[in-house]
């Protein structure tokens, strides 16, 4: 796609490479920019691809309030950078720090929480199709060497998603639907965005909480990585990619033959209640029932941050055994009557 353009670092090919693959091609998208070297570097290169792959562009900014002058300035240069450009920019405004102290997350969790809900919400008020996040190469082996850290399963060691959906309880239009979350820089790493700002000329914004260690993330990226490299494996980066690729193939072939013996088991669903037979799904293997689950909490939009594999395990004994009740996040309640699974969400 991005043979006409200059294209020295080869930056322009691997995003056009991205878009096409995540389908993103000839929409109106609404771009995340932080003002991070990343995040600009997607929207240099959207505008420069903007002709040839029929995209519509419109800029989201969330200003967390963490920093004092420095997030307001991040803010300016965004919208600066966004009228040079001529893409529209919308700005957005949280507090952060006091929606984590009264929502009881970390700050890390707080932000994602109020970058999301802002995301959407803008991106259906503009219209757009897709919200474009700029999460590269870098980023997933992070994430991924984070997952196996906390202790995850298959799902986990897949990493980052190409497309995804949004965090539960986000914003939705009237038809109750939200805007997918896609990340065409997966394939890239940071120093192809690093090379590609530098021959355009482009400087960028550095957050300085992005060195603090105090963050686990920022602990992974500065140390733990760079350690992995030089006491262990150079190519350590390169291995957790491709054990990230390899987990997601298995993983999304797992998905749908789940989502195959779901739509078999599932007698009755309404947004609060489900009834499931337990003859069809109790001689599945273990895992493939903790899938039909995980597939039937998505269906059915109910909170799956707090389910963790003790409490898939508990439902999967229950739909194991011959009578029982389990209570679980949500909260839902799960109650085995003969052959039915019966599951409640309460207010």
């Amino acid at each position: 796609m991005s043979s006409d353009l200059h294209d020295p670092t080869g930056f322009l090919n691997q995003l056009a490479c991205g878009l096409r693959e995540c389908d993103t091609l000839s929409k109106r998208v609404l771009v995340a920019v932080s003002g991070g070297a990343d995040s600009v570097a997607l929207l240099r290169g959207l505008v420069l691809l903007q002709s040839e792959a029929h995209l519509e562009l419109v800029i989201g900014h969330l200003n967390h309030q963490l920093r004092g002058p420095d997030s307001d300035a991040d803010a300016r240069w965004v919208l600066e950078l966004g009228t040079r450009l001529g893409v529209h920019c919308e700005i957005g405004l949280c507090n952060v720090s006091s929606m984590s102290e009264v929502a009881r997350h970390g700050l890390e969790g707080a932000a994602r929480i109020a970058r999301q809900q802002f995301l959407q919400a803008t991106a259906i008020k503009h219209a757009c199709d897709h919200i474009l996040l700029a999460h590269t190469a870098d980023d997933q082996a992070e994430t991924i060497l984070h997952h196996i850290l906390r202790g995850t399963g298959l799902r986990g060691l897949a990493g980052i998603q190409s497309v995804s959906s949004a965090l539960e309880g986000t914003p939705s239009d009237s038809c109750g639907m939200q805007r997918p979350l896609v990340r065409p820089l997966l394939s890239v790493n940071r120093q192809s965005v690093v090379s590609f700002l530098e021959n355009l000329g482009q400087d960028f914004r550095t957050d300085a909480t992005n060195v603090d260690t105090q963050f686990t993330r920022n602990r992974i990226r500065h140390d733990l990585l760079p350690l992995l490299e030089r006491e262990f494996n150079p190519q350590v980066r390169q291995a957790l990619l491709r054990l990230g690729a390899q987990a997601n193939e298995v993983h999304s072939h797992e998905s749908e033959l789940a989502q195959i013996e779901l739509n078999l088991a599932l007698l009755e669903a309404t947004p609060d209640h489900c009834r499931l037979s337990c003859s069809h799904l109790k001689d599945l293997p273990p895992h493939r029932i903790r899938e039909c689950l995980v597939r039937l909490w998505t269906q059915q939009k109910w909170p799956r941050q707090k389910m963790g594999f003790r409490d898939w395990q508990r439902l999967t004994d229950l739909i194991q055994k011959s009578s029982g009740s389990e209570n679980l996040p949500g909260p839902i309640q799960a109650s085995r009557r003969n052959d039915l699974l019966v599951l409640r969400r309460l207010n």
